[in-house]
C-alpha cells in the first residue's frame, strides 16, 4: 500500500512538471497557424497597405490565447508598419510595448531589432539623446550575440543621428563600418541604401569624386536588382552630385535620365525636375529653370508636400524678380508665406503632441513607482528625497527652458529689426525706380546688371540674417554690392574705398553678418546724399593682436548738423540694435564702440567717424 501511494505521488509530480514545462515553453514558441498570419501581414502590407493596420489590430484583439512571443511579434509588425508610414509617435509607443515583452522573454535578437526602430522613431521626433541611447544599446546587444546585421543597422542609425547633427566626419566613420558589415551580405536593397548614405556624406564634405564612386556602386547594384525605381533614385542622386561639383552637362544627363525612367515606370517624382531647375538657374537659363520648377511644383502640390513646395516657390520668386515680373513674384511669395505658416503650425502641434505623450508616459511611470514605494515600509525618507530631487530638476529645467526661450525671442526680435533696417521699403522702391529709369533710357545691359546686383543683395540679406556668423569676405562682398546699389540711386554723388590690412585672411575670419551696413547706410542717407559732389565713404579694416578694428569715415554734412534738421534718434542710426548684437556675443565688444562727429578747421561739421573692435 505504501509502495502504491509512493508511485501515485511520483506520477502526480511528473505530470505537474510536464504541465509546468508545457506552460513555460508555450510562451516561447510561435504556432504554425500564427506564423502563417504573420507571413500574410508582410504580403498584405505590400499589396494593400491601407488594410494592414486594421488586420493587425484585429488579430491582437481577437486572439486572446496568444503566447507572449506571438503577441510581441504582432506588436513588432504593427510598429514597423507605423514607422514606414511616418507615424513615428505611434510606432515608438508600440515598439516600447513589444520591447518589454522581448525583455521578459530574454529574446536578445528581437530586442535589438526593436531598439533600431525606437532609435529611428526618436530621431524623427527630434529626441536626439533618446535616439542615441537606443542605438548604442542595440549595438551592445548585437555585439553580445554576434549578429552582424543588427550591428550594421545600429551603426547606420548612429550615422543618421550624426548626419542630422551635421557632424559629417563622425557620420562617415559610422557609415564606413556599416558598409563593411553589409558588403558580403545578400540584402542588396540595404547595401544600395548604405552606398547612397555614404555618398551623401562625401557630398557634404565636398569630396565629389568619392561621392560619385559610391553612387556608381549603388547604380551597378540597382541594375542587378532590376528595380527601376531604385535605379531612378540613384541617377537622381548622381545628377545632384554633379551639380555640386560644377559639372553641369553631366548633371543634366543624369537628371534627365532619372526623369525619363520615372516617367516610363509611371512613378511620379519631383526631385529630378527640381534638380534640373537648380541646374538651369545656375546656368542663368531662367526660362528653362522656371519650366522645370513648375513641373516639380505641380507634383509637390498634388502630394501635399508643403516643405518642398516652399523651396520651389522661393526659386520661382527669385526668377520672377530677375525677370522683372514682380506681380508673379508677389503671387508666389503670398502662397509661399501661407504654406510656411501652415508648416510652422503643424510642426508646433507635432512638438506639443510629442511633449504631451512624453509627459503622459513619465506621469504613468511616476505613478507606478510611487505605488511600489507606498507598498514598501520604512521608505518615507527615500520617497521624500526622490520627490525633492524631481522637484528641483523640474524647477531647474523650467528655469533653463525659460532662459533659452527668452534668449531665442530676443534673438528673433533682433533678427526681424535688423532685416527691417537692412531692407526698408524706401530703399527697395527707390532702387527699383532707379533701375526703371535706366531701362527707359534704353540701356538694357546696364539695367540687367543692376537687377542682378539688387536681387543678389536681397538674397544675401535673407540668407545671412539667420546666421550667427559669416566669413569676412562674404560680409565685404555684400557691403560692396549694397554700396554699388546706393551709388546707382544717387547718381554716383560719392565714391567708396576699402582698405584691408594685408595680414587679414578674409576667408577664414568669421564676423556677425550685416554688422557694417547700418552705419554705411547712415553715412549715405544722412551725410553724403546731400552733397552735390566730392562725397567720400571709406571703410578701413585692420588687425591688432587678436582683435579686428573697423573704421567707417565719411565727409558728409555731419551727424550733428543733420540731427538738428531731422531730429534723428539713436534708434534711427541702428546704434541700439548694433550694441545689443555685440552684447549677445558676451565679449565686451560694445564698450569699444565710438560714434564721433568730425569738424573742419572752422569748427563746422565735416563728417562722421564710426569705430569698434571685434575679438577673434
Amino acid at each position: 500500500m505504501i509502495l502504491k501511494n509512493k508511485r501515485v505521488r511520483q506520477l502526480i509530480f511528473a505530470i505537474t512538471l510536464l504541465l509546468l514545462f508545457l506552460a513555460c515553453s508555450r510562451q516561447d514558441v510561435i504556432r504554425p497557424d500564427i506564423q502563417k498570419k504573420l507571413t500574410s501581414i508582410d504580403s498584405l502590407s505590400q499589396k494593400v497597405p491601407q488594410q494592414t493596420l486594421f488586420k493587425l489590430d484585429s488579430l491582437l484583439q481577437n486572439n486572446k490565447d496568444l503566447t507572449s512571443l506571438e503577441q510581441a511579434m504582432f506588436l513588432f509588425k504593427k510598429g514597423e508598419f507605423l514607422y514606414l508610414n511616418f507615424k513615428y509617435n505611434e510606432a515608438l509607443n508600440t515598439h516600447l510595448k513589444c520591447y518589454e515583452l522581448f525583455v521578459e522573454l530574454k529574446d536578445t535578437y528581437n530586442q535589438g531589432r526593436c531598439l533600431i526602430t525606437l532609435s529611428g522613431a526618436s530621431l524623427h521626433m527630434g529626441d536626439i539623446e533618446t535616439s542615441q541611447m537606443y542605438a548604442l544599446k542595440a549595438l551592445h546587444l548585437a555585439k553580445l550575440i554576434e549578429d552582424k546585421r543588427i550591428e550594421g543597422k545600429a551603426y547606420n542609425q548612429l550615422f543618421n543621428l550624426h548626419f542630422k547633427l551635421k557632424d559629417y566626419n563622425k557620420a562617415l566613420s559610422y557609415i564606413k563600418v556599416t558598409d563593411s558589415l553589409f558588403s558580403k551580405g545578400i540584402d542588396t536593397a540595404s547595401i544600395i541604401s548604405i552606398k547612397n548614405n555614404k555618398a551623401s556624406v562625401y557630398l557634404q564634405l565636398k569630396e565629389y569624386n568619392k561621392a560619385l564612386k559610391s553612387y556608381s556602386e549603388a547604380m551597378q547594384l540597382s541594375h542587378a536588382t532590376g528595380n527601376p525605381k531604385i535605379l531612378a533614385s540613384v541617377l537622381n542622386n548622381i545628377g545632384y552630385t554633379y551639380i555640386e561639383a560644377g559639372e553641369y552637362q553631366s548633371a543634366e544627363k543624369f537628371l534627365r535620365g532619372a526623369a525619363t525612367l520615372n516617367k516610363n515606370i509611371k512613378d511620379v517624382n519631383a526631385s529630378p525636375y527640381k534638380g534640373l531647375g537648380n541646374l538651369f538657374l545656375l546656368r542663368a537659363k531662367n526660362d528653362s529653370a522656371a519650366i522645370n520648377y513648375k513641373k516639380a511644383l505641380n507634383i509637390y502640390v498634388s502630394n501635399n508636400n508643403a516643405k518642398d513646395e516652399i523651396e520651389v516657390r522661393d526659386k520661382l520668386v527669385a526668377i520672377a524678380i530677375m525677370s522683372g515680373d514682380y506681380v508673379k513674384a508677389l503671387d508666389n511669395q503670398i502662397i509661399r508665406d501661407s504654406l510656411q505658416l501652415n508648416v510652422s503650425r503643424l510642426e508646433q502641434n507635432r512638438l506639443l503632441n510629442f511633449a504631451n505623450v512624453n509627459y503622459e508616459v513619465k506621469q504613468k511611470e511616476t505613478e507606478i513607482n510611487h505605488q511600489k514605494e507606498i507598498n514598501s515600509r520604512n521608505q518615507w525618507l527615500l520617497i521624500s528625497t526622490v520627490l525633492l530631487f524631481v522637484l528641483l530638476a523640474i524647477v531647474t529645467a523650467f528655469y533653463i527652458y525659460n532662459t533659452k526661450l527668452r534668449a531665442a525671442n530676443k534673438a528673433s526680435k533682433l533678427e526681424q529689426s535688423l532685416l527691417r533696417i537692412q531692407m526698408n521699403p524706401h530703399f527697395i522702391f527707390n532702387t527699383l525706380a532707379a533701375i526703371q529709369n535706366i531701362t527707359l533710357e534704353g540701356n538694357p545691359i546696364k539695367s540687367s546688371n543692376y537687377i542682378a546686383k539688387f536681387s543678389k543683395l536681397i538674397r544675401q540679406n535673407f540668407d545671412y540674417v539667420r546666421k550667427d556668423a559669416i566669413s569676412l569676405d562674404k560680409e565685404i562682398a555684400m557691403i560692396s554690392n549694397y554700396i554699388e546699389t546706393q551709388q546707382l540711386r544717387f547718381n554716383n554723388v560719392f565714391t567708396y574705398s576699402l582698405e584691408i590690412n594685408n595680414s587679414i585672411d578674409t576667408t577664414k575670419i568669421q564676423v556677425p553678418p550685416m554688422l557694417l551696413q547700418p552705419f554705411l547706410e547712415n553715412a549715405i542717407e544722412y551725410g553724403l546724399k546731400e552733397k552735390k559732389e566730392g562725397g567720400k565713404l571709406q571703410l578701413k579694416i585692420e588687425k591688432e593682436g587678436q582683435e579686428l578694428l573697423f573704421v567707417i569715415l565719411d565727409n558728409g554734412l555731419g551727424r550733428s548738423s543733420k540731427a538738428k534738421q531731422e531730429e534723428l534718434t539713436e534708434d534711427l542710426h541702428a546704434t541700439a540694435i548694433f550694441k545689443e548684437r555685440l552684447k549677445m556675443r558676451k565679449k565686451g565688444e560694445e564698450k569699444s564702440f565710438i560714434l564721433q562727429d568730425l569738424f573742419d578747421e572752422n569748427n563746422k561739421p565735416s563728417g562722421t567717424k564710426v569705430f569698434f573692435k571685434l575679438k577673434l
